[in-house]
Order: structure tokens, then sequence, then C-alpha cells
């Protein structure tokens, strides 16, 4: 009877004499990669396509495209994700027999499927943490299963934790400070779409201090806001520093306080669920001479940093920085899991474990204009009334940016380029 039986061994099922885990996959997928050669090349009438293949066994054209996708592959561990099931293996093969494939074409399929799984068995229990392993060390061609895995984490966190939102937002603006060597900073923080799924939630919408690299506070800015919305609750000025053109009327009602670490922190108030107690909430505030944008014995790279701490379908994380300052930048992505339960990074010395990124940092182009996107409705005037706000000239401004979907929480996802050397030109 043709089809694909799993034969036990005994020894095949502990790790002890098993190679490593890149090694041995990359060798059984090198062959899968040769016998399914053979195997497409024995069809009759010959066949060069997907879907050529599907039509001439009679095979659906998922399992046609996953076999065509292991034959060309160039990245071996990539190529894992395509392996078929044991449904999938039995289908193929009793329709290779059906339409007079060579039995020894069809035993050599069969076997070394049945070597992947004793692979699969070995090194990772069962097929799904299979996958999960290759997505962390394969070189490219898995960003779809990263996104797959990162938007059901998403949908599992926002039941967890309460709430979602459709966009995180946050945008740094740099520009050389009063002070020689320093600059002003201002940021930007929204949540666009936010909504609770559970009531009674309050959250965090906002944080933020300066630290130096080596981990010490040795500054505590005064952070102004970039305007002071009255609050229709209170009669008075609000502490968070909304820029009211940009969120939900009525304005959101939060909490403000400085923690014992430096931080400052707006919390939202509890509210309504559901899409119809959904806001949008948008804060800026600006701190003059905040740090050196020149390398010291403190200081040598500026890290533009998320902390993302809520499910949300997108972030976006933008740097605009004037363009006198460092000139052209190619700042690199560093994502940063947040599970630590000691000092917030980099407090504390040890860098936390990083976690890999598909994602890079995008030149956008010079000026306001430039950040117009479907993610943050209106982003282009935002910024244009940041600038206006600053008093800076918006058009001399460069702009980088991570665009990141269903970012990882909690996750620190940070833009780096280093610090300028004071002596050197631009």
């Amino acid at each position: 009877m043709l089809g694909w039986t799993a034969r036990m061994h005994p020894t095949d099922t502990t790790a002890d004499k098993a190679p490593s885990f890149e090694a041995g996959t990359a060798a059984v997928l090198r062959r899968m990669r040769g016998v399914l050669a053979e195997f497409v090349a024995a069809v009759p009438g010959g066949t060069s396509k997907a879907v050529e293949l599907s039509k001439s066994l009679g095979i659906d054209m998922k399992l046609s495209w996953s076999l065509f996708q292991i034959v060309g592959a160039t990245d071996l561990l990539a190529a894992g994700q395509y392996v078929p099931g044991l449904g999938a293996t039995r289908k193929l093969l009793r329709a290779a027999a059906r339409h007079g494939l060579p039995p020894q074409v069809i035993e050599n399929v069969s076997s070394a499927v049945e070597e992947f799984d004793r692979l699969v068995r070995v090194h990772a229990g069962d097929r799904p943490t299979f996958d999960l392993m290759i997505s962390g060390r394969a070189s490219n061609g898995l960003d779809k299963i990263g996104v797959t895995h990162r938007r059901d984490a998403f949908r599992a966190n926002s039941h967890i934790w309460g709430v979602q939102a459709k966009t995180k937002l946050l945008a740094h603006f740099l520009q050389p400070g009063t002070e020689s060597g320093m600059a002003d900073g201002a940021t930007v923080r929204g949540l666009i779409g936010f909504r609770r799924i559970r009531p009674n939630v309050p959250w965090v919408i906002a944080r933020a201090r300066c630290i130096d690299d080596d981990g010490v506070v040795r500054r505590m800015p005064v952070r102004a806001p970039l305007e002071v919305p009255a609050d229709a609750a209170t009669g008075g000025a609000t502490a968070a520093p909304f820029l009211t053109e940009f969120c939900t009327k009525p304005l959101p009602v939060c909490r403000s306080f400085a923690t014992s670490d430096g931080f400052a922190e707006h919390e939202l108030v509890e509210g309504p669920v559901g899409s119809t107690g959904a806001i949008t909430c948008v804060m800026g505030d600006v701190v003059r001479n905040a740090a050196s944008y020149c390398r010291d014995e403190h200081n040598y790279r500026n890290d533009y940093s998320a902390f993302v701490r809520e499910p949300c379908e997108v972030l976006i994380n933008d740097l605009f920085v004037h363009e006198e300052m460092f000139g052209p930048l190619t700042p690199e992505v560093i994502l940063y899991g947040d599970l630590g339960g000691g000092p917030e990074y980099p407090a504390g010395g040890r860098e936390p474990p990083r976690l890999p990124v598909e994602e890079s940092v995008d030149y956008l182009g010079k000026g306001p204009s430039v950040v117009a996107t479907p993610d943050v409705p209106r982003y282009a005037k935002l910024a244009g009334y940041v600038f206006e706000r600053l008093g800076w000239e918006g058009a001399r401004f460069d702009v980088y940016r991570v665009r990141m979907p269903y970012p990882v929480l909690p996750a620190i996802i940070a833009m780096r380029h280093p610090l300028r050397d004071r002596s050197a030109p631009l």
C-alpha cells in the first residue's frame, strides 16, 4: 500500500547523538530538495510550474506550490515551513502512483518526508514548535511567518489585557539647543483608535525620561507641553500635554504623575468598552537642552525608543532630525524583549535579550509632508503643527521611520545611530 508510514527508531528520538538543529535541518532539507526535484522531473509530460504540476497529478494547488517552494529554495531553513504534513504527503504519493511515476522516485519522497518527521521529533517535539524554531533562524523569506505569529499574539494580548489600538505613534524631533553641543528634543506620543475590550481597565498611555548610555539619570529636565489645553472635566489646565486638535472629543481623562526612577507618566482612567468608546489621544512636549548630540564619556549613541506595552496593529516610530546635527544617517533597528524584573534598560547595566526583527529604517525625505500614512490620519498636518508650535523650520528636517505591524509586547523598539564626534565636520 502506497503512502507514508512513520517507522519509529528509538535512537532517532534522543538528541544525544543528533547533529545541531541548524546542521541537521539543512542536511535533511537539502536531500528533500533533491528528491522533490527528481519527483517533479518524472511527472509525465513534463512540468515546470506549480499550476502544471497541480493539473498533471490532480493535486491541490497549495500542495503543488509548496513543493516548488522547496525545489527552488536557496535558504534551506526557510524551506522547512513548506514541507507537507502526513495527510498531504499521502495524497501526493497516491496521485503519483496513479499517474505512473517510477516506484523508486515515490519511495525517495516518502523516505525524505519520514526523515524530516524524525528531525522534527528530535529537535522540536512537534511541527508548530519546529516552525517557530526555523522562523528565528532562516535568513530570508520568513517575515510572513513572523507577522502571522505577531498578529495571533495581538489578538491574544487584546483579550488578556483588555485593550487594543489601531496605531501606536512615537515621533521624535531633534534640533540644536542654545547650549553648545546640546539638543532640544520634542516628542509626540499617540494612540490611534484605542479601545477597551473589557470595562474598568486604566492604562498608561505615555511615559518618558532622559537617561545616559551608561544607565544613569543625570538630568531631570523640565518637560514643557507643546500646548496647555483646558480640561473640561476640571475647568483648569490638564497635566497631560494633549494636542487637542488631533484628539477625540471630549478629551480623555488622565492621571499624571512622576515615578521614583525618573519617568513622567500619564494614565487613562477607566472608560467604556468597544468601538463606541474608542479614543484617539495625541500628546506632545519639548525639553530644552535635553542631552548632548556629541560623544562624551557617558554617551556614544542615540536611541529613539518606543516602549510597547499595549496590543496594537501597527507601530510607527519616526525621527525628525535637523540637517545640521548629524548629516545623512543610517540608523539600525533594535528590538529588545522587555521581560526583565529589574531596573528598566539602560538603567541597571546589562542589555536585555534581542529579538529577531525583519523591519528596517526607511528614509522618507525632508519636511512634515513626507510622513503621510493611512496608519495615522492627518499625520502631515500634525507634524506641521508641531513645527509651528516649536518655531522650527520643518523643511530642514530629515525624516526616518520604522514601521512594525503587530509589534511584540512587552518590548523596546529602538532606532539607533552613533553620536557625532564634536570635532568632525558634517
